[in-house]
Formats: structure tokens, C-alpha cells, sequence
């Protein structure tokens, strides 16, 4: 066990070091390639962005603005990554439809605060949700410790503070698939980076992040539950800590249209779930860690500078215990 753990924070250890050497490296070639001194702010300062698919965005710039990013995901399952990362074939895999919108508000030029209630909508070969149903709440609180120099290797750099709130269902369910949370508070934090260079007289913007979720207390499950329990259970789980890190790059075609791409890792510790089934036998089992590995190339085109929509799909590549999915989304974002 203690063997597997290290070898999935090793993988992600060299992964943060991957992203930020390829982050800096692009950094540095531009800087070489045009000298500050020759260099334009036009096209950096009329670039207009939506933000790729997955990267999570940085503290705002302008006191008192408000950004709104309504999200429509179809998620489709392909199968299950097992313990050895083969994928294995589910004939009643679960699909769903997720709706989320993101919302933020500009407290100060540094400080931002964000939120993204989300609904969602499963179904499989078998039965379906009883109707939408709420997921849990984050709430995060941004600050900008770090602003981009042009012409300069520092970009810039937003910490990440928030807490995930237990608004979604998750025990003594009517059917399984009307799971949307886990019961539990869930410390937020991490660091987002992200800095615009001019390359082949185009913007091009980077953005690196790390993010982690920290369950803070264990919750009582009873009957059917989103731990995967059935009628007459009782007892309690503990979500381990998981998280994500990864880069995204975006190329404006023109002041409009941009190509973007994530790169994504997402892990997760295991879940320790112990009670008594409808026999009454005890039992006591730590569920297996996770990962994926998720790519999502999308097109953005903005109208102006505040009203843009991107489209485009993640899908998995690479991973173990875990869903190995395809998920076609589009979103847009209004600024106000």
C-alpha cells in the first residue's frame, strides 16, 4: 500500500515539475525571441478569452466586476479503468448531463470570490435519477500575490481558499443514481498561475495550477448511498483527500478565435467506509486510490470583451480505478 501511494505522488511530483519547466521554457523562449524592447502590447491588450475548458481562472483585475459561466456537460462513460489501468467494458455504464455556472465577483483589483452551483441528471442501462438534483456548494475566496511583468519571466499568481459545502444528496437515497455529493465540508486551496506572451505575433496564454480538497469530518450513511451502499446498511465513510493539477495553453487566431487545450491529473486517496449490512455483519474496507488523466481541446470565439463561448471535449486517457469517459461541453462567459 504504502508502495502505491508513492508511486502515484511520485507520478504527480514529476508531472508539477513537467508543467512548470514547459511553462517556463515557452516563457523564456519568447522572451529571447522578442526582446522587450520590440515589443507590442496590442495584441496582448486586445486579445479577448473565454478560458479553456478545465483550467480554474485567477483573481480578477477590475474592482466591482462580474463574471457568469454557465456550463452544459455531457458526460459519457466508456467503461472503468481497473486497479492495473486496463479499461473494462460496462454494458450499463452511467452516463450523466451536469449543468453548472460559475459565478465571481471582483471584491477588490486582487481579490475575488467564487462560486459554482451545480445540478445534475444520471441514468444507465438499468433506472435513472428521480429528477435533477443539486451537487454539493463550493465557495473560494481568490487573491492575485503576484502580478504578470511584461517583457519579464513572472507571471502572474493566485492563492486559492475556499470550502465545499454538503448541499447534495448522498444517503438513505430513493434510487442510486440520486447521488450528487458527499455529505462532508471540504477544505479548498491552491495556487493558479497564468501570465499572456506574444508568440509569432499571436497572444498565446499559459496557465498552470495545483488544487486540493480536504474532506474535514466523516458522515453517517444509511440504505442506499453514493458510497455504493444498498438497503439496510448503517454506518459511516471518510472521503480521503484528492485533488488536480495541470496546465492549459490558449492561441488567438485572431482577436476572436482561440485554439485551447488542458492537460489535466486528477487523483484521489481512498474512502474508508465501516458499518453493518442488512444481515447485520460488520464490515470495514478502505476503497482503492484514483487517477486520471484528462486532455480537452476547444475552440473560444468572443464577440466583444465581455460575452464569449467555447466548445470542445474532455475526455480520459490514462488512469486507474476510476471512470474512463468522453465529455462534449460548451460554455459562456458574460462579464458585467
Amino acid at each position: 500500500m504504502k508502495h502505491a501511494y508513492f508511486t502515484k505522488y511520485y507520478y504527480l511530483l514529476n508531472i508539477c515539475i513537467f508543467a512548470w519547466i514547459f511553462y517556463q521554457s515557452l516563457s523564456h523562449a519568447n522572451a529571447q525571441v522578442i526582446p522587450p524592447s520590440q515589443q507590442t502590447t496590442n495584441i496582448l491588450d486586445e486579445q479577448r478569452y473565454t478560458g479553456s475548458l478545465l483550467s480554474p481562472s485567477g483573481a480578477m483585475a477590475k474592482a466591482g466586476l462580474w463574471a457568469i459561466e454557465p456550463y452544459a456537460q455531457m458526460t459519457i462513460s466508456r467503461g472503468a479503468y481497473q486497479a492495473n489501468g486496463n479499461v473494462k467494458n460496462n454494458q450499463h455504464r452511467t452516463d450523466n448531463f451536469i449543468n453548472f455556472t460559475l459565478v465571481k465577483y471582483a471584491v477588490t483589483n486582487h481579490f475575488s470570490v467564487q462560486s459554482t452551483p451545480q445540478i445534475r441528471y444520471a441514468w444507465n442501462g438499468h433506472t435513472t435519477s428521480s429528477s435533477l438534483h443539486f451537487a454539493d456548494l463550493p465557495i473560494e475566496f481568490q487573491y492575485r500575490i503576484l502580478d504578470q511583468i511584461r517583457g519579464t519571466l513572472q507571471p502572474n499568481v493566485t492563492a486559492i481558499l475556499g470550502m465545499t459545502f454538503p448541499t447534495g444528496n448522498y444517503s438513505n437515497l430513493g434510487r442510486a443514481l440520486d447521488g450528487a455529493g458527499n455529505g462532508t465540508y471540504a477544505l479548498r486551496f491552491g495556487l493558479q498561475s497564468q501570465a499572456a506572451y506574444k508568440v509569432f505575433n499571436r497572444a498565446f496564454r499559459v496557465r498552470v495550477w495545483g488544487v486540493g480538497r480536504q474532506p474535514l469530518n466523516s458522515v453517517n450513511i444509511k440504505n442506499i448511498s453514493n458510497y455504493g451502499t444498498s438497503l439496510g446498511y448503517r454506518g459511516n465513510a471518510r472521503p480521503g483527500l484528492f485533488g488536480n493539477t495541470g496546465f492549459s495553453l490558449e492561441y488567438g487566431l485572431n482577436k476572436k478565435w482561440l485554439l485551447s487545450f488542458d492537460f489535466v491529473y486528477d487523483w484521489a486517496k481512498g474512502t474508508r467506509i465501516r458499518g453493518t449490512d442488512k444481515h447485520a455483519i460488520y464490515n470495514r474496507h478502505i476503497t482503492g486510490a484514483s487517477h486520471d488523466v484528462q486532455i480537452a481541446p476547444a475552440i473560444e470565439y468572443n464577440w466583444s470583451p465581455t460575452i464569449g463561448v467555447i466548445v470542445g471535449s474532455a475526455l480520459t486517457v490514462n488512469g486507474h480505478n476510476t471512470n474512463d469517459f468522453i465529455q462534449p461541453q460548451f460554455a459562456i462567459m458574460m462579464l458585467f
